[in-house]
């Protein structure tokens, strides 16, 4: 075997099927007069690190009944059905940027270099809309009362907006 070198990416493979989960019976007719019938290898990214590049091999396994010629697939207790990416992956990326409050481009860029993890921010984003708080916060803040110390200023984005009316600004409003 040869000796890895100095920073060079070692592949890790991890292996499922769901082969391993033979079903008893037909979820259609109850019948247990089963054959599989074809089956396709899917490869889904994991979290690695900067030297180790992990990825799942994956083989979908679809059965057939003998009995009503009825074609299913079971859900492998480990892998979601249509994943490409483990859920550690999308419970990382998600605990990042609602928890901790870091970008999602930040995220992004280290799932790509540190995890070696091959995504996008428009992914990242869905999840991100998928499995957050979306609809807790109120965006409707004209009832509320301004706190005592307020100075009259909102801060979006680190720019400040005043919330009155400026001098130049009367001509604006209509």
């Amino acid at each position: 075997m040869k000796e890895q070198e100095k920073n060079e990416i070692e592949v890790e493979i991890r292996e499922h099927s769901d082969a391993d989960f033979f079903p008893e019976k037909c979820p259609i007719c109850k019948m247990s007069n089963l054959k599989r019938f074809t089956y396709k290898f899917r490869e889904i990214q994991d979290l690695g690190t900067p030297l180790i590049c992990r990825r799942t091999h994956y083989e979908r396994v679809y059965f057939q009944c003998k009995e009503c010629k009825e074609i299913f697939t079971i859900e492998h207790p480990l892998i979601p059905i249509g994943a490409r990416y483990m859920p550690g992956v999308i419970k990382y990326a998600v605990a990042r940027v609602l928890k901790k409050g870091d970008s999602i481009r930040r995220v992004t860029q280290d799932l790509n270099e540190l995890h070696l993890v091959k995504i996008s921010e428009t992914t990242v984003q869905r999840w991100i809309n998928e499995y957050g708080e979306k609809d807790k916060i109120s965006t409707d803040l004209s009832e509320e009362e301004p706190p005592d110390d307020f100075s009259g200023f909102l801060s979006l984005d680190g720019t400040f907006k005043s919330v009155k009316v400026k001098k130049n600004d009367q001509n604006l409003v209509p």
